[in-house]
């Protein structure tokens, strides 16, 4: 009796994980969350395989500690992505094309900052964030 009620509870378990993980990833996605906490970079793309995003993942993977000192967020945009639900709302509400790679930084504030249709090195992202003034205010507090 113990081992079947171990086995209904595991399979339980291998079924609910995945809708517990997607509900979370969903909850994630909202952007009003990162909103006055995390600056964004939302990368557009049509496919995961696309060579723009591919090369902006490599040079996001050289460049960690800036992102993680200048509190910034990348979120992939791609169709059957864990943000696929809200990429629609996203390329609509910032006037993205939905076949090509586009790269939006957001402000703390959640307003777009700058824009580019190429993978773009982060020193060029860093230099435009650390002349917001949030930026240069977390900055003196770091001195």
């Amino acid at each position: 009796m113990g081992k079947q009620v171990m086995k209904i509870t595991v399979l339980c378990l291998v079924f609910l994980l995945p809708l517990l993980t997607q509900a979370q990833k969903k909850k994630e996605m909202n952007l009003e969350a990162y909103k006055w906490e995390n600056r964004l970079l939302l990368l557009f793309t049509a496919s995961g395989s696309d060579a723009e995003l591919i090369r902006q993942k490599e040079l996001n993977r050289k460049n960690m500690h800036g992102l993680a000192e200048r509190k910034l967020v990348v979120l992939e945009l791609v169709p059957g992505g864990n943000a696929a639900n809200m990429r629609e709302d996203l390329l609509k509400k910032f006037e993205v094309e939905a076949d090509g790679y586009t790269l939006l930084l957001l402000g703390k504030d959640g307003l777009e900052k700058y824009r580019n249709r190429k993978a773009v090195p982060l020193e060029e992202v860093f230099k435009i964030i650390d002349q917001m003034p949030m930026r240069r205010q977390e900055m003196r507090k770091q001195d």
